[in-house]
């Protein structure tokens, strides 16, 4: 629309110019050409993207308690100490262990019930096989018989419930051991030794970093181009000599509700793990411009058209027997490139437009060429 408006603008003070004396001019009016060449040019695009983990879990016990060790490795003096951020961690490593002796404690309740419960049972099913044989020969009454298989049933549900007590038990117990489910890289500690731990409190933060991903946010006209396993180029200010490769690995399927742009994600090889969590990376992304091969004109050159109302036109150069005359064309103008107008009819690569003067001249006006050059066509 701003463009539209110095489009005008520049019209309406070239149509004063016009009305001012309908005298050809006697000395030829200084001028500056261009020629019109098709349009090379690319939108290029600078984008911004975060590294963040490959994948990344929060680590936290599923029981509370006192901590009670945390996983040992050795410092640069050779000296033993804890597990901190940037160590690493093979997969099923323990991480830390809470204090178990009251869940020890109760395992060992679990199993006492349990070894007391299959006794009595053994002594409920010898009594059951007993009354169904006294039962079957007329020597035992039905409620002492129905007394009998009740009992069984019911020491049988114990039993199953004894059971079921001993391995929630067992569980809760190995719960106080906290494993890695995964090789990777410590970010976090939120502990320490004697520290209490609460169910669900995280604990590490640890993170698979042998690739990390890109992460970063386009407009909806570039999403198309945007495309599962094409290779993007980054680079990064700490690995400034490197030109870092990755695979578009997720776009989503909606926009930003307040930036409205699309997340795109690019998963790039990080074996030497050179990038770092945080670290911040710059990607180029060519649009290319389907104004590409169409003649364009700066807009410098652009003035009223006499014979349609609120139309566009431009000078061009023609050699006459006078001889180099301005004459008046009617354009059709298209979609601003920076300070060029992409011209839908009336021009053609390889035409002579009046650039500089275009404001001063009427059509058949004579003019003397000053400078002459092609019109830049790459915009960057």
């Amino acid at each position: 629309m701003k463009t539209n408006l110095a489009i005008a603008a520049l019209c309406s003070l070239a149509l004063a110019g016009c009305a001012k004396n309908n005298i050809a001019a006697e000395r030829p009016i200084p001028v500056s050409v261009q020629t019109v060449e098709a349009y090379s040019g690319q939108d290029v695009k600078r984008f911004s993207a975060v590294i963040q983990p490959y994948e990344q879990v929060d680590l936290s016990f599923r029981v509370g308690g006192y901590v009670q060790s945390i996983a040992q490795t050795r410092s640069i003096d050779g000296r033993a100490r804890a597990i901190q951020d940037g160590d690493k961690i093979g997969r099923g490593a323990v991480l830390a262990r809470l204090n178990s002796s009251d869940y020890d404690a109760r395992v060992q309740q679990a199993k006492a019930a349990v070894s007391e419960t299959e006794t009595l049972l053994a002594k409920a099913e010898l009594d059951r096989n007993r009354s169904t044989k006294l039962f079957q020969s007329q020597s035992l009454t039905r409620p002492e018989y129905d007394n009998a298989m009740s009992n069984y049933e019911a020491t049988s549900a114990r039993l199953q419930s004894a059971r079921a007590r001993l391995t929630e038990t067992t569980v809760s117990a190995g719960d106080t051991l906290l494993r890695a489910p995964f090789s990777g890289t410590i970010l976090k500690r939120n502990i320490s030794t004697g520290s209490l731990a609460a169910p669900g409190m995280t604990a590490f933060v640890i993170a698979d970093t042998s690739a990390v991903k890109a992460v970063f946010g386009v407009p909806d006209r570039l999403i198309p181009g945007m495309k599962l396993g094409n290779t993007l180029t980054l680079r990064t200010e700490a690995l400034s000599d490197r030109e870092l490769r990755g695979r578009i690995t997720r776009v989503s399927a909606a926009a930003d509700p307040k930036s409205r742009v699309f997340e795109v994600e690019v998963s790039i090889p990080n074996r030497e793990e050179q990038l770092k969590t945080g670290m911040v990376a710059a990607l180029v992304i060519e649009d290319k411009s389907p104004e590409i091969g169409s003649p364009v004109i700066p807009i410098s050159a652009i003035v009223g058209s006499a014979r349609q109302p609120g139309g566009y036109a431009v000078f061009f150069a023609a050699h006459e027997s006078s001889g180099l005359v301005a004459r008046l064309r009617d354009v059709q103008l298209g979609r601003t490139l920076g300070n060029l107008v992409v011209i839908k009819s009336g021009l053609t690569p390889g035409d002579q437009v009046i650039t500089t003067g275009a404001g001063l001249l009427r059509d058949g006006d004579r003019v003397q060429v000053l400078m002459s050059k092609a019109i830049p066509t790459e915009q960057r």
